[in-house]
């Protein structure tokens, strides 16, 4: 018997000695009210970038914002901003499929998917509507949501 708890008392301390394996932060589906602030700061934004308004799209990055675009060319925030103030970047058409919509939140951060028909001209040549796949990290700082980094690919119709 003393020896059965000995072995036991060993095997709880041997257990209490190693590395308890931390997982990493799971992504959660985001809240309504989370989805909500964000889906109204991408209408804002979208209503922003057809306006050619680039002293509102650009409360919409962060500072650090980075963006790939669909020929895989990274820009930064100026660089965006630059080429929307030019005409460069003019955005006709900007529609999202709700039904491809997805929000997965991990704390401030929301990561934000969805398929877009955009139409107009980027980095100075027009491009016909197309279908895009999105890809936006969000985060919420002093209150409102920011981009921090985007990527667009191009869907290709089979």
């Amino acid at each position: 018997m003393l020896s059965r708890l000995l072995r036991v008392s060993m095997l709880l301390t041997l257990g209490a000695a190693l590395p308890a394996k931390v997982p990493a932060q799971a992504p959660a589906g985001a809240s309504p009210a989370v989805i909500g602030e964000v889906r109204d700061a991408v209408r804002r934004y979208d209503a922003a970038l057809r306006r050619a308004d680039a002293a509102a799209v650009g409360q919409f990055f962060a500072p650090e914002y980075v963006f790939v675009n669909a020929r895989g060319q990274r820009l930064t925030r100026a660089e965006r901003l630059a080429n929307l103030r030019t005409g460069r970047t003019a955005v006709d058409t900007v529609a999202h499929a709700p039904e491809e919509e997805q929000f997965q939140s991990y704390g401030n951060v929301v990561l934000y998917s969805t398929l877009l028909t955009l139409g107009g001209r980027y980095s100075g040549k027009t491009q016909q509507q197309g279908h895009y796949r999105a890809l936006v990290v969000w985060v919420r700082r002093d209150g409102r949501w920011q981009q921090v980094a985007s990527q667009l690919t191009q869907v290709v119709e089979q």
